[in-house]
Order: structure tokens, then sequence, then C-alpha cells
């Protein structure tokens, strides 16, 4: 059982990457994703039932080097997502949860139908820079989860009524940039305004589409000094009157980390893990706040207090 050890002995400070100009940018990006012009976010891995393609919440999913040790542990959140930050390597992702098993039976291929990139227990190998972990994991039921039924009344998803909406945005946006085209045409040689004006928009979504940097998705911790720690670095982030914990990262040896949680306010604490992790000594903690990207991504600074 962790043991936490000594109050905080170090300061954290934090700043947003570029402040308000990252809310525009996950702004840009769900606008994009919204007219099937970018890729959703590789970030989430869903966990879902196979049969009723509801997320399943909650279940362990743990990423495992080639020998069998563990890198990291999650917990899925209410909508069934979780995501690793992982070096170059060979890995294998294990996920358990009551009443389920896994790998499907049921979901076999590479695709589901509304879900993509599928995995089902095979080893994956990762190379050059830091990844992002996420495939989507089905699950088959076993037996009635009477938990994962009272949780429709609360979150109870629509996958098919989603992908529809979104296909039935794309071909609007698709039809009206041909229509503005056809009408610009017809109406030469003195161009019609509105349709001018149409075509402005469309053209500057085009060019967000394909020159507006992607949203950072990692966090990083920055050292100020020399100080080195015997245990890995861990974030958490808690509840300020709650003891649960809501998000959990290991910090990479570069500082990267991928810390989730849902929208609000939360305590981050930052902790050195003893190399068996039985005991972790807190360093410092920070009231930070969680955006709607569903990560913590700001630049962390552990300074020691004076």
């Amino acid at each position: 059982m962790e043991k936490t050890q000594n109050p905080a002995k170090y300061k954290l400070s934090c700043k947003y990457l570029l402040g308000g100009w990252l809310s525009a940018l996950w702004g840009v990006q769900k606008l994009l994703e919204f007219f099937s012009l970018r890729e959703g976010e590789k970030y989430w891995g869903v966990v879902y039932d196979s049969v009723t393609k509801q997320p399943l919440d909650p279940a362990i999913i743990k990423l495992l080097y080639v020998d069998g040790s563990e890198v990291e542990t999650c917990v899925t959140d209410m909508a069934g997502r979780y995501g690793f930050l992982a070096k170059p390597g060979k890995f294998k992702i294990f996920a358990k949860k009551t009443n389920y098993s896994f790998p499907s039976r049921y979901a076999a291929g590479d695709s589901d139908g509304i879900f993509e990139n599928l995995y089902h227990g095979e080893f994956f190998e990762l190379f050059g820079d830091y990844e992002v972990v996420a495939p989507n994991i089905p699950m088959d039921p076993e037996q009635v989860d009477w938990n994962q039924q009272a949780k429709t009344a609360i979150v109870n998803t629509h996958p098919y009524l989603k992908k529809f909406f979104k296909s039935l945005a794309a071909s609007f946006f698709w039809f009206g940039l041909i229509w503005v085209g056809f009408r610009l045409w017809q109406s030469r040689p003195e161009p019609d305004q509105a349709a001018a004006v149409m075509a402005g928009a469309y053209l500057a979504v085009l060019l967000l589409g394909f020159f507006a940097p992607s949203a950072r998705l990692w966090g990083r911790l920055k050292i100020r000094g020399k100080q080195e720690f015997a245990g890995r670095l861990r974030l958490e982030l808690r509840h300020p009157k709650l003891q649960t914990t809501f998000g959990r990262a290991m910090v990479m040896d570069t500082g990267k980390f991928l810390l989730r949680a849902n929208k609000g306010k939360y305590l981050l604490s930052l902790f050195e893990v003893s190399p068996d992790g039985s005991s972790k000594n807190l360093l410092a903690e920070k009231m930070v706040r969680v955006g709607g990207s569903g990560v913590y991504n700001g630049t962390l600074t552990l300074m020691a207090r004076r």
C-alpha cells in the first residue's frame, strides 16, 4: 500500500502555452473535426462494450513492456477514455473490468463501424520520439453489469447518431462550397457579394485545416537547479475537498507527461515514487484548472522553497 511521506518542500509555478491562444487552438481543432477536415483527437482511446458500443467505466488499463513488467496503469473515466505517453520500445496493453472479457470476440477486426484502430492484445512497437498510446479497446459482456446499466442514465452516448451528424456536417460543408463556387461563376463578371463573403469564410476554414498547428496534448515539468530524485516523479489531480484521485500520470525523463481529467478545478500534487512503488514523497502542490480539452497541458516549474 502506498504511503505518503513528508510535507511539500518545493514550490510549483505554472504557465499555460500561449495563454488564450491555446484555448483558441482547441476551438479551431474542434471546428475542423466537425467538418471532417482533420482527424479526431488521438490522445483518447475509448474502452467500450462491443455489443452496446457504450463506454466502460471503470476499466483498469495497463501498459506493459514485452517482458510483462508494468510501465503505467490508468483507470477509464465516465466516457471510457484513457491514454498513455510512452517512449520507444515494444509494448502490450492489458484491459480488465468486472463482468467483461478481453480481447473481444465480437469486434475482432481493425474497425467496428464507428470505432477505428481497435486493439486486441497484440504486441506493438514504438519508434522515434515519445508517442501517445491510445487505441480503442472493445470488451465483451459476459454477464449483466448493473453498474454499467445504471450509468447509462447519466452517460449514455449515441455513437451511431454522432457519426451520422458528423457525416451530415461534412456533406453540408462540401455542398456549400460547391454551391458558392457555382454562384461566383454564374455571377461573372461582377461576383455576388454574399457569395464572395461566404467564399472567403470557406477559404479561411480550408487554410486552417492545412496550416493550423495541432493543439499540444502533453504538459511539461521543468526542474530549476540541479535537484535529482532517486524515484520516479508522478503527478496526481484531486478534488480540493475530496481524497479521490481524478487523474494520474508519470513524468517522462524528458519532463513530458499526459495528464487527463474532466473539466474542472483540481489540486495538482507532484510526488516522488519509490522504485518499488511502496511509498511516495510529496514534493509540491498547486491548484490548477483543466479546460474542455480534458488534458492538463501546462508547463510546470519545480523550485526549492525559500
